[in-house]
């Protein structure tokens, strides 16, 4: 790549900072590499992480108005929907029983169905709970372990159960020795289930959707129509025994 070409693209790429920066500054920024471009620099780049916090602040406000109102009955009821719909759906095209491709699809959504449900109660015991809020505080990480500038956190009401929240949306929950994990640092509870066949599900799912199908070693896995049905019910089994460890909540 010639010069001229990296230096247009270098450009092209910071063309939103030579506009903020005519936009605010003008000729006051001097030339560039000057000490006044420099700071005019440095404001720009102080301009979009407070952009950047304004929108993560937006989000989160919009996450926390959902969870604050999601009970973990309504949870429960998504969950049962989407399985159903889903178990309705490969009855109903019994011509694609013997389809790969269809048989994968169905069976990585409903590893993300649960991965959503597991979101779900994980996120509505926090919000509607504050006791959930501290034990989480305490016992899960990164909250109980890492630093946070208080800029991160909205000094305004329910401020920082929204920062913990939207922190929670990092995590992947179809890793579900973590999840479990979480939820017990949540409830302050040690949850004890089976989650030998739910991780296997998971596992797959991975390789479905990472590999098309094929594990670490390369060879293929054949994904059939009843294997299908029963991880449905796997799926189902687990969400069922999980919720019975929180009934008590």
């Amino acid at each position: 790549m010639g010069r001229a070409k990296e230096e247009w693209m270098r450009r092209e790429e910071l063309e939103p900072m030579y506009e903020w920066i005519e936009e605010n500054y003008g000729e006051d920024a001097g030339e560039e590499g000057s000490e006044t471009w420099n700071e005019a620099v440095k404001a720009f780049e102080e301009y979009c992480e407070d952009q950047y916090l304004l929108e993560e602040e937006a989000h989160r406000q919009d996450e926390y108005d959902y969870y604050i109102f999601l009970t973990l009955k309504d949870a429960d009821l998504i969950f049962a929907k989407d399985i159903s719909e889903l178990r309705t759906m490969i009855a109903e095209n019994s011509a694609m029983s013997a389809n790969q491709t269809y048989l994968k699809m169905v069976l990585a959504h409903a590893v993300t169905v649960l991965e959503v449900y597991l979101e779900d109660i994980t996120k509505s015991l926090i919000a509607s709970n504050d006791a959930h809020l501290k034990n989480t505080i305490k016992n899960v990480k990164p909250f109980c372990d890492t630093p946070f500038k208080l800029r991160e956190i909205s000094i305004e009401k329910d401020g920082i159960k929204k920062f913990v929240i939207g922190k929670l949306s990092e995590n992947l929950y179809h890793d579900i020795p973590k999840t479990i994990k979480i939820l017990s640092g949540i409830t302050g509870k040690k949850i004890e289930l089976s989650i030998k066949e739910a991780c296997r599900i998971a596992v797959i799912r991975h390789d479905i959707v990472h590999r098309n199908g094929k594990n670490k070693d390369g060879d293929h896995i054949e994904i059939t129509y009843p294997f299908v049905l029963d991880a449905l019910t796997s799926i189902e089994t687990f969400a069922g025994d999980l919720r019975s460890n929180l009934s008590t909540l």
